[in-house]
């Protein structure tokens, strides 16, 4: 199955890792800049002969039922609404199923007795073979978040757990016991903590070694600001595929906070490039600001799909869906990350104009709906919008 290479890298002037030559890094991201327009296959709905050569888009995130408090206006935390299904796992796999039929798509959620069946009807709606539930004892992993805002979305957040962790692995979908190891994954999204992520690489290469040859992509959980993590991350953002954290993340990554998302992705990869061997793939999401890609054949920005901020009702999940988007955009455009950037935005448009997932339906004329409409339309849209840009 053909993955993206990775970048080759930008020889430092110098031995020491952040001391390399911003010049020659401007020189090869501009060549790296593609005017011409984007194949119309690439956002085409993918054939039953395409997709006999393709494997899943899968989530190492976990099924997370969330509760809410917001903060009226005493500054006293309150109730903010009823449960709903969390977790940034359940995003980037609903995100991947809007452009990939459920055989393609894996998600695995722990289902111990006090799983709600709503919950579980709405998962058994995204399509047979999709989702996993996997029984498990105790309980459902719950989280608490809490806004400083007035309602769900706004202010600053914060995240506890109430419940369990159940974490998952590449094993867990790889195993031949997976009932959805058959296709294998192409694409594993991993997200997850500096912590846990050299854990998940090395469970990763046990099935390289026999013969596994898809790819992992990180999106980074920031716990906390550390000044001292940025090697590490730099250490383990090399044996990915693709690397994405959002802007603020990096920022933080860096202990930049003034650089802008362009100036961030050149600096982590200079950082990158002094090391040598192998570079991933960059991807940083900037919010209502679209989303800046460096990549070996493509650098550039595609918008967010809404330019009305009045359409974003929640933002919750539009991270995740990116990323979901992004990861079933380079499997059905042969790794073109230009394309995939295209439907990773057109993803995350359909996570944050309501509150929870986006609700599949079909059509009198058997089309499939998300909010009532087509992702199938939006992506083109979004697609003209970029080559009239360029």
């Amino acid at each position: 199955m053909p993955v993206p290479a990775p970048i080759s890298p930008i020889s430092p002037t110098s031995g020491s890792d952040a001391d390399f030559d911003a010049a020659e890094i401007e020189r090869v991201v501009k060549s790296l800049s593609r005017r011409s327009p984007l194949p119309r296959s690439h956002f085409d709905p993918p054939t039953a002969a395409f997709l006999a050569n393709r494997g899943r888009v899968v989530t190492l995130g976990m099924f997370i039922i969330d509760l809410f408090e917001v903060t009226d206006a005493a500054g006293n935390r309150v109730p903010g609404g009823d449960e709903a299904i969390g977790g940034g796992g359940i995003y980037a796999a609903t995100a991947a199923r809007l452009f990939l039929p459920p055989s393609h798509v894996g998600f695995i959620a722990d289902k111990a007795p006090d799983f709600p069946p709503t919950f579980e009807d709405t998962l058994r709606r995204l399509g047979d073979g999709m989702v996993w539930f996997r029984p498990a004892e105790g309980e459902t992993t719950r989280a608490l978040n809490v806004y400083s805002g007035s309602k769900i979305g706004t202010g600053h957040q914060t995240f506890q757990y109430l419940a369990r962790q159940a974490q998952l692995w590449p094993s867990d979908f790889l195993s031949p016991i997976s009932p959805i190891a058959t296709p294998r994954p192409e694409w594993i999204h991993v997200v997850c903590d500096i912590g846990r992520a050299g854990a998940v690489l090395d469970d990763a290469e046990k099935w390289r070694a026999q013969g596994w040859n898809g790819e992992l992509a990180w999106e980074p959980l920031i716990r906390k600001p550390d000044p001292d993590a940025l090697p590490k991350y730099v250490a383990l953002a090399r044996r990915f595929g693709v690397f994405s954290p959002n802007h603020l993340e990096l920022q933080t990554i860096l202990d930049e906070p003034d650089a802008d998302a362009e100036t961030c992705a050149r600096l982590f990869h200079g950082h990158l490039a002094a090391m040598g061997g192998p570079v991933p793939a960059i991807v940083i999401r900037a919010g209502a600001d679209g989303a800046f890609t460096l990549s070996r054949e493509w650098t550039g920005w595609v918008p967010a799909y809404f330019q009305d901020s009045t359409r974003v009702v929640d933002p919750t999940g539009g991270g995740n869906s990116f990323f979901g988007g992004l990861l079933a955009g380079l499997a059905l455009s042969d790794g073109d990350f230009r394309a995939a950037t295209i439907y990773a935005a057109t993803a995350a448009s359909f996570a944050i104009e309501q509150r929870g997932l986006p609700i599949p339906t079909t059509s009198a004329s058997g089309t499939e709906l998300w909010n009532g409409e087509s992702p199938w339309d939006r992506l083109h849209a979004l697609a003209r919008r970029v080559d009239l840009s360029e």
